[in-house]
């Protein structure tokens, strides 16, 4: 996390740094101080950065809003509302954003508590100086389960976030949710989720709200409000002629998930061999997916190609007889087959899956 801390004040830049000092030394936490000249410490030996504070607070923050994890003031909660307000944009994109007063009293978890880890920041802040965490989010003062936190702890991607306020709404107003995996869950479920095994459970015609936590995009149409959480978790092995264009890469990742009926979030990476590597189309569809690419060695598929069904015509191209399964599999760890090599236009696709767990 990169966390930047902001004062205006002679007693508000002390608390700053003192902040900043008690952050570095429990973790291993970028920190980036933003104060005044005449405030800042003769110490050379500080463990974290500082900027002197040289305009307005409101341009400063203009220009470091995108960039950094958490902000931090150390100043009036007024000057920061009004400071943040033109830049806030989405609870999925915004950087978390905390409150303390001069004095060190209170810590305030103002924005981005769930998914930008502002309430457990706060936490943090609160007992490395001794302050009062001041938390608001319903979830947390009624003691039930955050779904976003969940799914942020988890690497899931939440892929309807306007149906999360229909699954906290439900949990704080005391009804219960309910929850059905198809990863492997570790820890105790909690008593406001109805754990379902299989969808087909008669304990689903009571719930008005449901969790999904699957890869699967043909899960659950019964009519109530229901959050999708995607695992990353599925492995596209990739093979294709040279100057494959990026709309091809697109049709064929999109119609062999559709095929297998599985969600576009949920793919880890796209695997293919170092060959591909500078291959125009793929990294410009990848980039634009934000899909990481993972390139195979030859020699590593080499090792392993005799355990799928290949092709001298392929061998005498690439040096290896097939691209696309090897690759994913070497990708997923092994991992489960969803889909076997299938051709698309002159493009190759093998899809694996990985067994994950699940910490609740």
């Amino acid at each position: 996390m990169k966390i930047a801390i902001m004062a205006i004040t002679k007693n508000g830049s002390e608390l700053a740094m003192k902040t900043a000092e008690s952050i570095c030394k429990a973790s291993d936490t970028e920190v980036v101080l933003y104060i005044k000249d005449s405030f800042m410490y003769k110490n050379s030996n500080v463990s974290f950065n500082v900027n002197p504070l040289k305009v307005p607070i409101y341009e400063l923050v203009k220009d470091i809003f995108e960039i950094f994890d958490a902000l931090v003031f150390v100043m009036a909660s007024g000057i920061a509302v009004r400071t943040i307000a033109p830049l806030i944009k989405s609870k999925t994109t915004d950087p978390a954003v905390l409150v303390m007063d001069e004095q060190g009293r209170f810590v305030i978890s103002l924005l981005s508590g769930h998914i930008g880890g502002g309430n457990s920041l706060t936490s943090e802040i609160a007992g490395l100086i001794g302050a009062v965490p001041v938390i608001t989010t319903a979830t947390d003062i009624n003691g039930v389960i955050s779904f976003d936190v969940f799914a942020g702890s988890n690497n899931l991607v939440i892929e309807n976030m306007d149906n999360l306020k229909y699954i906290s709404s439900e949990l704080v107003n005391g009804n219960k949710v309910g929850l059905f995996s198809e990863c492997t869950l570790r820890g105790n479920i909690p008593s406001e989720v109805v754990y379902l095994k299989d969808l087909s459970s008669k304990k689903v015609d009571n719930i008005k709200a449901m969790v999904v936590l699957s890869n699967r995009t043909d899960l659950f149409t019964k009519e109530c409000k229901v959050l999708y959480l995607r695992p990353k978790n599925l492995v596209i092995g990739l093979g294709c002629k040279r100057g494959i264009t990026k709309e091809r890469v697109i049709e064929a990742v999109e119609n062999a998930l559709a095929t297998k009926r599985k969600s576009i979030e949920s793919v880890k990476c796209i695997a293919t061999i170092d060959l591909k590597a500078d291959e125009k189309g793929l990294l410009e569809y990848c980039s634009e997916a934000e899909i990481e690419l993972k390139i195979i060695p030859r020699d590593m598929v080499g090792k392993i190609e005799q355990q799928f069904k290949g092709s001298g015509f392929v061998k005498s191209k690439v040096g290896v007889s097939c691209v696309a399964e090897p690759c994913a599999y070497i990708a997923a760890s092994k991992g489960s087959f969803i889909m076997e090599k299938t051709s698309f236009k002159g493009i190759t696709i093998a899809i694996f899956e990985e067994k994950l767990e699940m910490k609740i």
